[in-house]
């Protein structure tokens, strides 16, 4: 056994670095995954999600509440979601992605109770809301495959290394949110939402990650005195996360002003907030070393702040919008906050975390927020929608519109990387993904609305810091394909 510790500890870096030697400790690298923003309502997204300045359907309280006051009629609003994306992965020296990922998924979007109150003062609109709605998703899935031999180093002359890693992701955020909108002029109206973070309400707020390494490693060394000392070794180590019981709130204040008829202008903000959540990791060691630990604690995690302005012009006879959106997503605040007291920890193997009472950690990362910033994002959105209106039918029984949009949508990511000599410090830089969407309405009988929209996504040489830490080799990175399909129906009474 004490041989084949020395051999391990010979071994060369590019080999070892892989992190999968479970038997050398827990401290390997967590896989990085961040939170994807979901966005709400066929219609908002097959305009491109450029929806600010126009909010006015049920899914206002969550574009703009300050459009709610544009809804006449108490209507019911149900939003139901497809999505698949794969992760095509780049080859690197060492390590070979296992195959093309998919990960398919279905959801209820959004879901709200839109109604009017008939009596205002001074006439002014003033309309309440219920409503249901995804925010964040974080499903994901991959693994990588990766071996090596014959490595040139005067400790061990040869070597082979074999091993790979499997990581599984699951899970989303959504919230209750009651809002109101009210005007205040006959030209310029606001809103407010009030987003309740709470699984006693809504039971699957929560998501969990299960990442499986497995090494085998053979070959020989050089004794101190002479010879060669034949050596091998294989190991396990799972790790299995998850985060619960979610609690916290935050704000959604919009404005929306009508400079004419055709004309409208739109911003929103949306309060930064914290969260309490109970996390559970667990971690277990089959090799070498042989045990099991699991930690408890409650989390803080402050979750980031934005804002957005949009501009819309409808065109004479009303049947073309276009509408363009600039948004902001500070992402330089998300933190993820251990408590400054004790941390109720469990079991036998190495790597318990003594360390963590009081740490700021990037969620991208896992490492201390200090050395691990992120840039905030930026997304800019243009979208259009032509409805196929009969002027000379003031009442239409089936009034059909058609929906596109084009936008540059970036993810945060630590900008971390392996190179020849190590590991490249963090420094922020986001990925960029870009993509279009598609549209189709039909309002039937002024009473029932269908809306369908298909979104592609795309990001080229992104995600470069998945691995970072356990691929010691500069060139790893992704392109994603991801693919949209939301189902909308309004019924008004």
């Amino acid at each position: 056994m004490s041989s084949l510790k020395r051999g391990w500890r010979l071994l060369p870096c590019s080999v070892l670095a892989i992190g999968l030697l479970v038997s050398a400790g827990a401290g390997a690298q967590k896989v990085n995954s961040s939170p994807n923003f979901v966005g709400s309502g066929a219609r908002a997204l097959g305009m491109g999600g450029a929806f600010i300045a126009v909010a006015d359907d049920a899914t206002a309280a969550s574009w703009n509440p300050g459009g709610l006051t544009q809804l006449e009629r108490p209507e019911l609003s149900i939003v139901y979601s497809w999505k698949w994306f794969n992760e095509k992965f780049a080859d690197t020296r060492f390590v070979t992605p296992d195959g093309t990922y998919r990960v398919d998924l279905d959801e209820l979007n959004y879901l709200s109770f839109v109604y009017p109150i008939p009596w205002t003062l001074s006439g002014r609109n003033l309309v309440l809301s219920l409503n249901f709605q995804r925010k964040y998703d974080f499903d994901r899935s991959l693994a990588f495959r990766g071996q090596t031999s014959n490595v040139r180093n005067p400790a061990a002359p040869w070597t082979h290394w074999s091993g790979y890693i499997d990581f599984q992701q699951k899970g989303s955020l959504a919230t209750l949110s009651p809002a109101a909108g009210i005007e205040l002029t006959d030209r310029l109206s606001i809103g407010m939402a009030v987003n309740i973070w709470d699984s006693s309400i809504i039971g699957d707020n929560e998501w969990e990650s299960v990442t499986r390494r497995r090494t085998i490693v053979s070959g020989v060394i050089r004794a101190p005195g002479g010879g060669l000392i034949p050596f091998t070794g294989a190991g396990t180590h799972n790790t299995h996360e998850k985060y619960e019981n979610i609690e916290g709130l935050n704000y959604t204040f919009g404005a929306l002003y009508k400079a004419t008829d055709r004309l409208s202008f739109g911003a929103v903000y949306h309060t930064a907030y914290s969260t309490d959540v109970d996390y559970t990791q667990v971690d277990e060691f089959r090799g070498t070393v042989f045990g099991r630990n699991e930690f408890r604690t409650k989390l803080r995690i402050d979750w980031p702040a934005s804002m957005g302005v949009g501009v819309a012009y409808r065109f004479p006879k009303d049947k073309l919008t276009l509408t363009f959106d600039i948004t902001r997503r500070n992402w330089n605040s998300f933190v993820q906050i251990y408590p400054d007291g004790p941390i109720q920890v469990r079991g036998t193997g190495p790597g318990i975390p003594a360390a963590l009472a009081g740490a700021r950690v990037s969620p991208l990362t896992n490492l201390d927020k200090r050395i691990s910033p992120a840039d905030p994002t930026y997304t800019l959105r243009l979208g259009g929608e032509y409805v196929f209106f009969n002027p000379d039918k003031p009442r239409q029984k089936f009034l059909p519109s058609v929906r596109a949009g084009i936008f540059w949508d970036p993810e945060p990511a630590s900008g971390r990387h392996d190179t020849p000599t190590g590991i490249a410090p963090a420094n922020g830089d986001t990925d960029d993904y870009y993509g279009f969407a598609l549209g189709l309405g039909l309002l039937m009988y002024n009473r029932v609305n269908i809306d369908l929209a298909y979104e592609y996504r795309r990001g080229d040489n992104v995600r470069r810091d998945t691995l970072v830490g356990t691929a010691l080799e500069p060139g790893f990175h992704e392109d994603v394909n991801q693919h949209l399909l939301y189902l909308s129906t309004v019924i008004y009474f």
